[in-house]
Formats: structure tokens, sequence, C-alpha cells
């Protein structure tokens, strides 16, 4: 089952991206649920650009706590190479890790980051990124 990503606007409560599955993380995080864990994803510093290293941060609420996580980052569409963020434990129920997300030589900028949870799944954000 899909679950529709939910983005955090600034200066007001999570809502339903426009299509239900587009996040747009120039404005804050976005939340989906798989099983019984709630996963937020932001990714900082705003504008989220490409070829800039990137702060990426998830919150999990609910189920076990992991040493680490995989945040893997990719191209609907187009193959632009591996391209993995490994998620520290920074606190409880909180992942960070650096990246950088290359520029595609296309021009194109709609991207997707997920996140694979051993035995429950994974969930899946898409995004854009400016130049």
């Amino acid at each position: 089952m899909t679950v529709p990503c939910v983005c955090a606007k600034e200066h007001a409560h999570a809502s339903p991206v426009s299509d239900g599955s587009r996040c747009d993380f120039q404005y804050g995080a976005c939340a989906k649920n798989i099983s019984n864990l709630e996963v937020t994803l932001d990714i900082a510093p705003k504008p989220v650009k490409a070829m800039k290293e990137l702060l990426f941060s998830v919150v999990v609420k609910g189920g076990k706590r992991y040493d680490s996580l995989v945040l893997d980052l990719t191209m609907p569409g187009m193959y632009m190479g591996a391209n993995k963020v490994i998620l520290k434990r920074s606190a409880d129920g909180i992942y960070t890790g650096k990246g950088i997300i290359p520029k595609c030589p296309s021009g194109k900028k709609f991207w997707s980051a997920s996140i694979d949870f051993p035995g429950k799944g994974s969930v899946e954000f898409f995004f854009d990124v400016v130049y």
C-alpha cells in the first residue's frame, strides 16, 4: 500500500502534497508510515541543491532502534550510479548522515530517497532539487 507523503510547511501543520507522493523539502520535512513506524525525512540546508553537501535527518517513531540506516538516493528512470548515505543514530530515534545529490546532465531534477527497515519494508520519498 502506498502512503501519501506529508510535508510540513513553514508556519503550518503538516499537509499532503498535491500529487500525493511528491515531497517539497524546500519547505520542510516529509513523513510516511510503514507498519507501526512513522518515518520523517528532512534535508538541509535549504534550498536543497544538487552538487552541495547535504545533511539528511530521519526521525523514526515506533518499533525497534537501529544502529544505523541506509538512505538510497536514485533518479527514477535514469541510472545515476550508486548513491547511498549511511545514517547513524545520533539520539533515540534520530538518524543523520551527509551526502551529495549529483547534477543530472539531462537537466532532470526529480529524485527518490528510500530507506529500508529490515522486517518492515521500505519507505520512499520523491522530491525535486534545484540547480
